[in-house]
């Protein structure tokens, strides 16, 4: 199947669950394109690529663009989220889950990852994410299970009570729309970075800290009910092209001219896996 007969099918699947980013009504998928209640229209690419946001015209990020993308794609392809992907489908494998949404899901790869580790092969994996580069290259991963929609995470085109899970790796999100898309008892996997993680490559060129994980935990277990954490750490050995990867997907370091020499990179990482609390 070609790439846009995917997207026609896959969409056709979960178009229930679409709401219109104009006007939040219902839509339907035809001819090549989404329609809603009231006519506003999106068309479907040949690459698959949906724009489901209030305008066509995205600005172009001078540091999200497809050459980071491209990087951070072969930096994940070298094994370095291999445990990470492995955990996250533990935890999908283990509870009925139908719909998962990543928001902030970049060009795919962690996505595609984890499916591969999926035992439900009818699960309806959707990436979201601002960046038409980005999306244009999850769309390689197209397929009955899995599909990248350029959209505003500020303002998600789903219906209320929809999604059974949402992905949040290392990516901001706005915590009101996540409540609102969610299903009751609905799920949150969040991926938060440790104080060691790519403490290495930090070091070398001076890059602050991040933010404090008890700053952090602190934040979530105010607004979430905890239902697991977990932790991964470990420094792999790096060779220059895989540093070449690293400096070239990392924002922090766009302006880098000289790469430093880092012959290991520390992966360290909090998995939360978070219920919204009840407020009533």
């Amino acid at each position: 199947m070609k790439k846009i007969d995917y997207a026609n099918k896959y969409l056709n699947d979960i178009h229930t669950i679409i709401s219109c980013p104009f006007c939040s009504t219902s839509v339907n998928i035809k001819n090549n394109s989404i329609i809603c209640s009231n006519n506003h229209t999106f068309n479907i690419s040949k690459k698959g690529t949906v724009i489901l946001y209030k305008t066509s015209k995205l600005k172009k990020s001078k540091i999200y663009n497809s050459n980071l993308f491209i990087n951070r794609r072969k930096f994940i392809n070298c094994g370095f989220y291999d445990n990470l992907h492995s955990e996250i489908s533990k935890i999908i494998n283990q509870n009925n889950i139908e719909t998962i949404l990543d928001m902030g899901s970049g060009e795919g790869t962690h996505d595609f990852k984890i499916i591969n580790h999926l035992v439900n092969k009818n699960i309806k994996l959707i990436g979201i994410d601002l960046s038409k580069d980005a999306i244009d290259l999850s769309n390689d991963f197209l397929n009955d299970t899995y599909i990248g929609i350029v959209g505003d995470l500020n303002q998600l085109p789903f219906k209320d009570n929809t999604i059974d899970l949402i992905l949040n790796i290392l990516s901001p999100a706005n915590e009101k729309e996540m409540a609102r898309v969610l299903k009751k008892n609905g799920m949150i996997i969040k991926v938060t970075p440790k104080h060691e993680y790519l403490y290495e490559l930090r070091k070398a060129l001076n890059i602050k800290d991040y933010e404090n994980e008890l700053i952090i935990e602190h934040n979530i277990e105010e607004k979430y009910d905890v239902l697991m954490k977990k932790e991964i750490m470990n420094c792999y050995p790096l060779d220059k092209e895989q540093l070449q990867y690293l400096v070239n997907m990392t924002p922090l370091t766009n302006h880098v001219a000289d790469i430093p020499n880092i012959k290991s990179i520390t992966i360290a990482l909090n998995i939360y896996v978070l219920r919204i609390k009840d407020e009533s």
